[in-house]
């Protein structure tokens, strides 16, 4: 199971911005798109961005608002006029000015604004004029937020500059303003939301900011409802056209799993004396574990086991239940009699849906008799992943204990109404009993009403053995004291992890206590990734219901959303 990555993408207008020496942010602003998985926490996240030097520039006009003696609108080129002004709405530094004109007996006086009243940037600052190229002026970054350039006459002695001049007019062929590209302010905000980040002043060259609390306690607001991932997407805006050098972010996500394997948010293990409940649970074998928490509710029974063996993985024999096919096993009685609680048979699915029924009959001449001893227990498999299916135990319980005739033998009878199923065989002579339970004759049919026949393995013929299905019977006993607690650890390919379940049965294990618990790694190639597994041991009898999980694999990201290319 590989560990799920949110997909980042940088936007502008809607588009993926190109690759180049830097990104545009303006008003419209610059977007974060991010693509979240499901079951996908958020953790941190930090954004850095870094500002482009001054050698980077932007054309002031573009936005900008601008008027001249004609009135407002764009620059009246070709026009004659006596003065113009561009409003670019924010504070930021200017770095080269242009105005060419038609006349050259004229000078252009240069007043800048930063939303008051206009002012030299130094006394006496002219523009050079004239249509020739050498009237270009670099500006040692004047910060303002307008400048208004008027025509004069020169004036004999320029300074100090006269008072009262009047302007003359003068007509301007082209007009070329621009600013360092650096944001004059930057916000920062997720989707609709209020910016939750403002940077008011104008950031310096190559400088970098980074936001982080602020970032992750915003995108964890609009992070995806109960973990069902979508998109999430936050933006930088700038009042004015500007480039951003580059921008990168990191963020520390959990993969949070919260089902058992092979799905459901509850697990129910059916435990036996000193055989192991194993829970499973599918994690990146490639990732720490963060933290993990589980409840789980301890039922022990009021029984014991009597027969004792270790049913093989893959048993090389079987009956056949299913299109007609019916089975049936005999039991004798314990010694003493009893009741019998319940049972499990060890079967194999061959369709992916399979319904059926068990029922006990008394032994009559050697063959299941006619009359049940209780009503039959239905039952029903529902298969997810893809054949072959596995053998395992399916319990069966009754509505009360059944009493058992310590004279008689009696029968479990298998029958299938819909679908097929295999009830495991072995050799009857291997499995050792109790208090004189033991299994005798293993018996099948091929129709409904036809005749109950052996079952003849001629591999398990010999002295004292022959066939039985794989039947464990569950008998009641009284308990004389409470039963110890079950057993708990975790295990992660090689490695185990014991654990203590708390007054109310809840494991809640943090980042700390799993630091030596490490991952098993990558498998090669092919080989199936080991799962984190909840083994259970109980020295009884019992059911543990396991539930609440929450298991969580982080996992840290860096994303250059753009850099200088």
């Amino acid at each position: 199971m590989a560990s799920p990555r949110v997909g980042a993408t940088l936007r502008h207008g809607g588009k993926a911005v190109p690759a180049g020496p830097t990104a545009p942010v303006d008003a419209a602003g610059l977007t974060v798109a991010l693509d979240v998985p499901a079951n996908v926490e958020l953790l941190r996240a930090s954004l850095t961005v870094q500002a482009p030097g001054d050698d980077v520039m932007v054309d002031a006009l573009l936005g900008a608002t601008v008027a001249s003696s004609l009135g407002p609108g764009p620059v009246p080129t070709n026009k004659s006029l006596q003065w113009f002004s561009v409003d670019w709405g924010a504070r930021r530094p200017l770095m080269f000015l242009q105005v060419k004109t038609v006349e050259t007996a004229v000078e252009g006086r240069l007043s800048i604004a930063d939303g008051g009243p206009w002012y030299p940037p130094t006394p006496g600052l002219t523009v050079p004029l004239g249509d020739r190229d050498t009237t270009a002026q670099a500006l040692p970054g004047i910060m303002a937020s307008s400048l208004m350039v008027e025509f004069f006459t020169p004036p004999a002695n320029p300074l100090p500059p006269v008072a009262n001049q009047k302007t003359v007019a003068t007509t301007v062929s082209s007009l070329v303003v621009k600013a360092a590209a650096r944001p004059p302010d930057l916000t920062a905000s997720v989707e609709l939301e209020p910016p939750f980040f403002r940077q008011g002043m104008p950031l310096q060259p190559l400088q970098e900011l980074t936001l982080r609390d602020d970032l992750r306690a915003a995108l964890q607001r609009a992070w995806p409802p109960n973990l069902k991932g979508g998109p999430v997407a936050f933006g930088l805006k700038a009042p004015a056209p500007s480039r951003l050098r580059a921008l990168v972010l990191t963020l520390d996500t959990a993969l949070i799993t919260q089902v058992w394997s092979p799905g459901g948010d509850a697990l129910t293990l059916t435990l036996f004396p000193d055989e192991a409940g194993v829970g499973r649970v599918e994690v990146p074998p490639d990732r720490p574990l963060r933290e993990v928490r589980f409840l789980a509710r301890y039922q022990p029974r009021s029984e014991r086991v009597p027969l004792s063996f270790p049913p093989p993985e893959r048993p090389a024999q079987a009956h056949r239940c299913g299109e007609g096919y019916a089975a049936a096993q005999a039991f004798s009685a314990p010694e003493p009699g009893g009741e019998l609680a319940g049972l499990e048979l060890h079967l194999r699915p061959l369709t992916r849906s399979v319904r059926g029924t068990v029922t006990l009959f008394p032994d009559e001449y050697g063959r299941p008799g006619t009359v049940p001893l209780a009503p039959g227990v239905d039952f029903s498999l529902e298969e997810q992943g893809p054949a072959p299916w596995d053998a395992r135990w399916v319990s069966f319980e009754f509505p009360k204990p059944l009493g058992l005739d310590a004279r008689r033998n009696w029968w479990v009878v298998l029958t299938v109404a819909q679908g097929s199923v295999l009830w495991s065989l072995g050799d009857a002579a291997a499995v050792t009993g109790e208090a004189g339970l033991a299994p005798r004759a293993a018996l099948y049919r091929a129709e409904d009403t036809g005749p109950w026949l052996e079952r003849v393995v001629p591999s398990l013929e010999g002295p004292g053995g022959g066939p039985w299905a794989y039947c464990r019977p569950r008998l009641s006993a009284s308990s004389a004291e409470p039963p110890a607690p079950p057993e708990v650890s975790l295990r992660w390919g090689a490695r185990q992890l014991p654990v203590k379940l708390d007054a109310q049965g809840r494991v809640r294990l943090t980042e700390r206590e799993l630091a030596e618990f490490l991952p098993p790694g990558l498998p090669a190639t092919g080989a199936p990734a080991p799962m984190l597994e909840v083994v259970v041991r109980s020295r009884v009898a019992a059911e543990l219901t396991l539930r609440e999980l929450r298991v969580a694999s982080p996992r840290s990201d860096t994303y250059p959303l753009f850099q200088p290319s």
